[in-house]
Parts: structure tokens; C-alpha cells; sequence
């Protein structure tokens, strides 16, 4: 068998390492991008792709009157296991998850989550100290709310989904109040940006159902002090 010339055996290995160093150079010019569920107004709604109505169901666990307090604590939130990554995920096909990379969560999504709903529940009770922290609840026992998302998903280029439980107790810890929402959302193309501003403003859409389940159990006057 001939052998190679050993200039020739010398190009081979240049061309081949030019051409890993290319792949290396092409993967790392990627750029990464961070994503925030906290919603900016300098992207508006796209008219193609308005919400579908919110469906949820409230169940009050309890006869009782309003609880006299003006503090309610978000004392748990979880997120499912499958997007509970600092990739974003989201499903291809309906049998075929997509982790991307380069496309990321600026905080771990469990904490983006929880400010989204503390913010949108100070906006709409603006009388009651919404907090996830025990130290800021104050002297008196607080309203406690447990959120549970079980679906934070998408079909890309077809329809986003985000499905939350929640439940309201009292100071003898006996349920109040729990509720479930399902949100959807039409996704025209399969962009990310779009498709965080559908999350968000499903998440949105299910703290306002939260607010009025809040609104029911907490006393107007204590509110007010």
C-alpha cells in the first residue's frame, strides 16, 4: 500500500483542523439571548395572535367571612419539572421537546413567576402588602397563597398554553378557597420573543383570577388601615 507524501499527510491535517476551527468559531458566534417574563410596553399585542378566552373554576372550601388582614403571603410557587430548566422548552411536535440553548431565562423561572404574580397582585389590590418573603408580613397572620403551574408549554407555530392551581388558607391553615385556570393562546409563527409575551400574559390573565379569589377573603376595612 502507497503511502501518503508527507506534505501531503501535512495539508490533510491543516485542512481538517481549519475545518474544526470553523465549526468551533460558527457554534460559539450563536448568540445567547435572555428572556424576562416582566412585560415591556414598547412590543404591542400582534392582531394575529389575541388570547383565547381564560377558563377557571373556584372552589370555596369553606363557609367563613372575610379574613381580617391586609397582608396575604405567596408562601409557595412551583413550576413544572419539565420547564423547570434555565433553557427554554417548548414542544416541535406533540411528542418531540425542544430545549434551546441559546435562548434562556435571565432568573430561574420559579422566581420570574412568583414576581410576575406579586406584581400584578399589588397592581390589582393596591390596599394589601403582597410579599413571598415571611419577614415582611407584618404583626398580623396573613391570607397564604400556594400556586401551583402545571403547564407552561407550547406548540410552536400553533398555540401557547399555561395552566395554574391555586389555593387560599387561613390562619388555621383550612382551605378558603382554591381555583384553576387554563390559558391559551394562538402563536402565529414560532418566535420566542412572541412566545414569552404569550407566557406572560397568561400568567397575567390567571393572577387576575387570583386577585378576585383574594378580594373575597380579605375584609374591605382591614384593607383600608
Amino acid at each position: 500500500m502507497s503511502k501518503l507524501p508527507v506534505c501531503s499527510s501535512f495539508l490533510v491535517k491543516v485542512v481538517w483542523l481549519l475545518g474544526a476551527a470553523t465549526i468551533v468559531s460558527a457554534c460559539a458566534s450563536s448568540p445567547t439571548h435572555y428572556h424576562s417574563l416582566a412585560q415591556t410596553p414598547q412590543k404591542p399585542r400582534s392582531s394575529t395572535s389575541e388570547p383565547g378566552p381564560t377558563t377557571c373554576t373556584f372552589d370555596r372550601g369553606v363557609p367563613g367571612s372575610p379574613i381580617p388582614t391586609d397582608t396575604v403571603l405567596l408562601a409557595h410557587l412551583a413550576v413544572p419539572a419539565q420547564a423547570n430548566r434555565m433553557q427554554l422548552s417548548a414542544h416541535q411536535t406533540p411528542t418531540r421537546l425542544t430545549v434551546y440553548e441559546t435562548e434562556r431565562w435571565a432568573a430561574p423561572l420559579a422566581d420570574q413567576i412568583a414576581a410576575v404574580f406579586i406584581s400584578d397582585l399589588r397592581n390589582a389590590l393596591p390596599g394589601l402588602n403582597i410579599t413571598s418573603d415571611p419577614l415582611l408580613t407584618g404583626r398580623g397572620t396573613p391570607l397564604r397563597l400556594h400556586i401551583d403551574i402545571e403547564e407552561l408549554d407550547a406548540l410552536i407555530g400553533k398555540e401557547a398554553t399555561v395552566r395554574g392551581r391555586w389555593r387560599l388558607s387561613g390562619t388555621d391553615a383550612a382551605v378558603l378557597e382554591s381555583g384553576t385556570c387554563t390559558w391559551k393562546q394562538v402563536l402565529p409563527t414560532a418566535d420566542i420573543d412572541e412566545l414569552v409575551l404569550a407566557w406572560s400574559r397568561g400568567l397575567s390573565d390567571i393572577s387576575s383570577a387570583v386577585a378576585i379569589s383574594i378580594q373575597h377573603w380579605t375584609a374591605p376595612s382591614a384593607a383600608q388601615q
